[in-house]
């Protein structure tokens, strides 16, 4: 049996740390991570492997050589520019003539690779996927299969409500070389995104096996440190260089180790390294070679590559210190920094926690470096959540990393992309703002200033601009210390999860593309944005027919800017409004109308985007029913012939589609997927129309006013448009649940759960009689989100109790079994 060692990754999230080597060259206790690949081959008696190459392959080759070292045979197979996993493999096609492995060449473990063939071979599979099963799926492809193995579908990267598995690709396959019929050679191509999905669909025989032993994807620098931490631990089962000096701590070649030196265990000391008096080596530190550590230096939790000096009294905490560096006397370096190769930080010069420094940079005597040296900020690991980017004022959120967010955007538009910024009315969101733009601007990117304006707002000015994108900075109401920037496509929608990741990726690489001032774009402020929002609202209604109805209003708002639209729009309208000014108190706003003998109350959000909505009778109408409107409006408003729902959609969404005679799909809850499925299915449609249309239903008073406008074409009460609506009852609930255990409760209610019944748009949406359950991870917390709804109370409350217990059950019963494996 042969094998495929992919060896082209240039690991650009580990950098620093890779900027000068690529990724399976990384060293983990003294040795390249491709290194212990191929020892696991050797172990499983496999000898004869090739090896892909992209990025740097003269250092793979100079170091590996014709492998006979290793005691194996290495033939190397060199991409001009990067085609894929499946496309590099396919340049070993003729090397690979009977069934083969392909591996990884920078991940670690050690893997039982002989119960994956054998299992490949009992199914005559033609490709087997070795599996495993993560507690957070989120950075990898999930893959779904039934009781047999034979893999049903797979998730790229899921966002938490895709998350319906925790059995996730370790990139490790078992193939025939029949595989290589489905593609052509130098064509780019993908395993996860374009082989395995070609196979499935013409029924190919594809299988997934969950693997015993370690593996991790070192995909991070936190990853990477854990590796070596893993093996340490005893926790991976490899060959470790170097002799045990006492119990938990090995030694290279030729060490020189003072007796006066405290070196806590476990911790590995490569060749030729020296460690002076004085010297305090904390747990879990790792040395490669050629070291040289001064008197009173202490190293904790860190990994120190080849050819480094710590200087006296030098102090290393939490750290990764690429090959050459060198710390002066009374330097320090803090908690998850990342030093890059042949940087000097000199005297007393202080590194902050979270801080990258790329190569061949020098720190001044003294200094005090809070952040990245190339660039201002702050490393996080993940950017976005549900509301953007969000922090705490000056503290998660500074300018500085504002702008740097901005430069990251713009780095990956096109040179002299538009894009407008908004923000509300706040002193700090208007700084956030002027930071974007900074940022922007330094890409090349012309801006357009929207100035002060709700999310709504900026959605529909976007469209009309006819630009590239947009950034909406907010201050929330409620807490005024938290921030939240939102960015959106050309449409005016929620950028997607594939946008939120290049944006980070930037954003952490700092790989910025700076043009010169003669390719510096202008900022144009606009100042008649607002008097735009209201006209548009304007031309989508019928004036005079609201006129004649001289309709009575109670509103509550707190936002000034919407307050102030609303006095315009209502006097045109010939609205009478009265404004009730505690906004908190719904209760009090439904007397309030009943009192006035209004014909409709209405609170409007912070921002604008949604409203509660009280009927002539003062009852306060619940969530569901406004947006049972918001469809109804819609479908009057365009003509469609389709209604598109997220799968949370209530059912009498459903029922509206079918009463107005319309086709009914449901889908993921972004906004972008349900505006994509608009735009397939009403082909005959005005495009441009359609867009404007959807994006008019993300803003609560653009809906308020067409409900309106339906009251008055109709001749109708809110309550008596309601009434024809039918009545379903639904409870939601938070549930908490660990991270690490909300893979296996979804995949534990799929595989308990009948197939036919069961819907996976996104989370697991379960169909029972005369009502369904969804159950969806939260993204933000350790949470799952559990809606129930039915037409009859008392069996929402008993479903909803059950679907609690299970995924309870659940829990309890995973907590125990790692209990009991953690006590044996």
């Amino acid at each position: 049996m042969k094998a495929i060692i992919m060896a082209g990754g240039q690991g650009t999230r580990l950098r620093p740390l890779t900027c000068n080597i690529p990724k399976p060259m990384i060293p983990i206790i003294e040795k390249p991570v491709m290194q212990y690949i191929i020892e696991l081959l050797v172990k499983y008696n496999i000898t004869e492997i090739g090896v892909t190459l992209q990025y740097l392959p003269d250092d793979v080759m100079n170091y590996f050589g014709n492998g006979s070292e290793y005691g194996v045979s290495l033939k190397y197979f060199i991409e001009e520019t990067p085609l894929g996993t499946a496309g590099s493999v396919k340049s070993a096609e003729d090397f690979l003539d009977d069934t083969f492995i392909v591996i990884s060449g920078d991940s670690l473990t050690d893997i039982d690779i002989s119960k994956t063939v054998k299992f490949h071979k009992e199914k005559r599979a033609m490709a087997t996927l070795m599996l495993k099963e993560v507690s957070m799926p989120l950075e990898y492809g999930v893959v779904v299969t039934d009781k047999t193995g034979k893999i049903s579908g797979f998730i790229e990267k899921p966002s938490w409500g895709e998350v319906i598995s925790d059995k996730v690709n370790t990139g490790i396959y078992i193939m025939e070389p029949e595989i290589f019929e489905y593609y052509e050679k130098n064509q780019k191509f993908d395993f996860s995104n374009d082989l395995f999905p070609i196979l499935l669909k013409n029924d190919k025989p594809i299988y997934g096996h969950v693997a015993e032993g370690y593996w991790c994807d070192i995909g991070s620098i936190e990853q990477y440190i854990n590796c070596n931490f893993d093996i340490l631990k005893g926790l991976v089962n490899v060959n470790i260089n170097g002799d045990k000096y006492r119990e938990g701590i090995w030694v290279g070649e030729n060490c020189e180790l003072s007796s006066d030196a405290n070196i806590i265990p476990p911790a590995y000391i490569g060749t030729n390294t020296i460690i002076y008096n004085d010297v305090e080596v904390g747990p879990f530190s790792i040395f490669g070679k050629n070291n040289i550590i001064s008197p009173g230096a202490t190293i904790k939790r860190s990994v120190i590559f080849n050819n480094c000096y710590i200087g006296s009294n030098a102090q290393v905490r939490g750290s990764v210190l690429c090959n050459k560096v060198q710390l002066e006397s009374r330097a320090s370096v803090y908690e998850d920094s990342a030093i890059g190769d042949d940087t000097l930080i000199s005297e007393k010069a202080i590194i902050k926690p979270g801080v990258k420094v790329w190569p061949n940079k020098i720190i001044e005597s003294s200094t005090v470096v809070k952040s990245n040296i190339i660039w201002g900020g702050k490393f996080l690991k993940s950017l976005f959540g549900k509301s953007g980017v969000s922090g705490e004022v000056n503290v998660d959120i500074t300018p500085e990393f504002v702008s740097r967010l901005g430069s990251a955007y713009g780095s990956i538009l096109k040179h002299g992309s538009r894009i407008v910024i908004s923000s509300s009315d706040d002193g700090a969101a208007q700084m956030f703002k002027f930071s974007l733009a900074t940022g922007l601007l330094s890409m090349g990117i012309e801006v357009y200033d929207l100035r002060i304006m709700t999310k709504g707002m900026a959605r529909l000015a976007l469209l009309f601009f006819g630009v590239d994108g947009g950034i909406h900075v907010v201050t929330e109401k409620e807490n005024h210390q938290k921030i939240n920037i939102i960015f959106m496509d050309k449409n005016g929608l929620n950028i997607e999860k594939p946008l939120e990741r290049k944006i980070e990726n930037c954003f952490i690489r700092e790989d910025f593309r700076r043009v010169k001032s003669d390719a510096f774009k202008k900022i144009t402020h606009f100042s008649d944005c607002i008097e735009y929002y209201s006209r548009q609202i304007i031309s989508k209604i019928s004036v005079s027919e609201i006129s004649e109805k001289k309709f009575n209003l109670i509103i509550s708002v707190k936002n000034e800017m919407i307050r102030s639209v609303i006095k315009g729009i209502m006097k045109e309208l010939k609205i009478n409004i009265k404004y009730y000014e505690d906004a908190k108190d719904l209760v009090g706003l439904s007397k309030e109308v009943q009192k006035s003998k209004a014909n409709l109350g209405i609170y409007f959000s912070d921002e604008g985007e949604s409203a509660i909505l009280i009927d002539e009778n003062g009852d306060i109408l619940p969530d569901s029913m406004y947006e049972n409107l918001k469809y109804l409006v819609f479908l009057k408003l365009t003509k469609a012939k389709t209604l598109v729902a997220p799968v949370t959609a209530s059912s009498a969404v459903e029922d509206i589609a079918k009463k107005e005679g319309v086709s009914f799909i449901r889908t993921k809850s972004s906004q972008k997927t349900i505006l994509d499925t608009y735009l397939k299915q009403e082909k005959t449609a005005n495009k441009k129309e359609l867009i404007d249309a959807y994006v008019t239903t993300l803003d609560g008073l653009n809906v308020v006013m067409l409900i309106i406008d339906l009251m008055a074409i109709s001749n109708s009460s809110i309550s008596k448009i309601i009434s024809n609506m039918p009545q379903y009852y639904s409870i939601r609930k938070e549930i908490v649940c660990p991270w690490k255990m909300k893979g296996k409760v979804m995949r534990t209610l799929i595989e308990s759960s009948p197939q036919n019944s069961m819907e996976l748009i996104e989370g697991v949406r379960l169909n029972y009689e005369n009502a369904w359950a969804i159950v969806l991870p939260d993204s933000d917390e350790p949470l799952c989100r559990v809606i129930i709804e039915g037409k009859s109370i008392d069996n929402v409350k008993n479903l909803t109790q059950c679907i609690i217990d299970r995924i309870y059950n659940i829990i309890n019963e995973t907590e125990e079994k790692i209990k009991k494996i953690n006590g044996s």
